[in-house]
């Protein structure tokens, strides 16, 4: 979140690092990158990237929570030529009402209808556009008061489900079936207790259907004891049954957001992070039933420190994405002042039974220095926020977004790279 993670965050506990190089499971050929681009100078990080079925790219990313009165909305900026360049879009309807906290945007891959939610803590404005981004209807109460770290998703069709933590009720998820302006309680996808008292934000949401009666709704979780949980519904968010992604006793798996994708004919991807004796972990389990069940957990980096992990998967290509330091074997919050970071990479073609070498998307340092984790308990070293993502486009290539700390202070930027092969 801009400004803070998250306000029940910061009620609760948020503890953070992360480590690692990307360790190789395979001799495949490396991706390759074009010239990264500055979609934003404004001072703004954890950027969100999303694209259309046209190619159209979407990057969202928060202005501040209520960062000016009365409205404060969240930019989202606009690429119609791959990313060579960007456009901010206009806030229109949503000018004068709350947001800049988290931002979320979804985009229907029949349409293009953009779908978008913009935290201001006691609810989030919701808001949708037919013409990319131009014009938008908004609502200032999306889903039930008092929020934190919510996300946003569509399967098409003129519904979204928007899923965030609540106290006391847990994870919940509202729909909307109206197109993306009222957004009403459908049912709580984990408690407090199915998250061993977790009361960490959850991580982000994936839908697909055709009815809002049998849409597959999933959630993706971190709980207090070293497990992460995946919350699954087959009737449109209404219920949800829970399954183990994997359990690591003694880990804490609540730093960083644990992120799931869809890649397509049941087939899912997660990825999360695990800190075990002060050192950290990133790790991947699939699943081949949409969730009922998840392959035994393994590494895909173990070395040197890294932080963020993102994940996106279609079809046998999954692409991960992660901020990360050579310079050191540590957590972020504990790396030395002189360590650099860079935006990194690594995928699979194969459904993610092996993975390429790592590749530095931009020789461009990302910050120097320690990065803090602890959300609203940072003092210092949080330029980069919380997350960076990585979403593949229509033609199976990689389109990346993050942050750039310019000066080590508040100054930052958000960058973009294309895969070209």
């Amino acid at each position: 979140m801009r400004v803070r993670r998250t306000m029940l965050a910061a009620l609760a506990t948020t503890a953070a690092t992360a480590l690692a190089v990307i360790v190789p499971t395979s001799v495949a050929e490396a991706a390759t990158f074009g010239t990264p681009v500055v979609v934003t100078g404004q001072d703004t990080g954890e950027p969100g990237i999303d694209v259309a079925p046209d190619g159209t790219l979407y990057v969202n990313a928060p202005t501040g929570l209520l960062s000016n009165l009365p409205g404060s909305p969240s930019f989202v900026f606009r690429s119609t030529d791959g990313g060579a360049s960007w456009t901010q879009t206009p806030a229109d309807l949503r000018a004068n009402l709350p947001g800049g906290g988290d931002s979320d945007v979804a985009v229907d891959q029949t349409d293009g209808t953009v779908y978008m939610s913009d935290l201001w803590l006691g609810s989030s404005t919701v808001a949708v556009s037919h013409d990319r981004g131009n014009t938008w209807t908004a609502n200032p109460l999306g889903g039930v008061p008092v929020q934190d770290r919510q996300w946003t998703a569509t399967p098409g069709g003129g519904r979204a489900y928007l899923t965030y933590n609540q106290l006391p009720s847990g994870l919940i998820v509202s729909k909307s079936t109206d197109g993306g302006v009222v957004y009403l309680p459908a049912g709580v996808a984990a408690t407090p207790l199915d998250r061993t008292g977790c009361i960490c934000p959850p991580g982000n949401i994936i839908a697909e259907g055709t009815s809002a009666a049998t849409d597959k709704v999933g959630v993706i979780y971190a709980d207090s004891s070293g497990g992460v949980g995946f919350a699954k519904s087959t009737n449109g968010a209404l219920t949800f049954t829970r399954t183990t992604i994997s359990t690591t006793p003694g880990a804490d798996t609540s730093t960083n957001f644990p992120v799931v994708a869809n890649a397509g004919g049941n087939k899912l991807v997660a990825v999360w992070q695990e800190v075990v004796n002060k050192t950290t972990r990133v790790r991947l389990s699939t699943s081949s039933n949409w969730g009922t069940s998840w392959s035994a957990a393994k590494t895909i980096v173990s070395s040197g420190t890294s932080v963020y992990p993102w994940v996106d998967a279609k079809g046998g290509k999954v692409a991960v994405s992660l901020y990360h330091t050579d310079g050191a074997v540590a957590t972020p919050d504990t790396a030395p002042e002189g360590v650099q970071w860079f935006e990194q990479y690594l995928e699979s073609s194969d459904g993610g039974a092996t993975f390429s070498a790592p590749a530095t998307v931009d020789p461009t340092v990302v910050k120097t220095g320690p990065i803090c984790t602890g959300g609203t308990g940072c003092s210092e070293d949080r330029e980069l926020l919380d997350f960076q993502q990585v979403v593949i486009d229509g033609a199976g290539h990689a389109d990346l977004t993050w942050t750039r700390s310019i000066d080590g202070q508040e100054n930052t930027e958000i960058r973009f790279v294309h895969e070209t092969s």
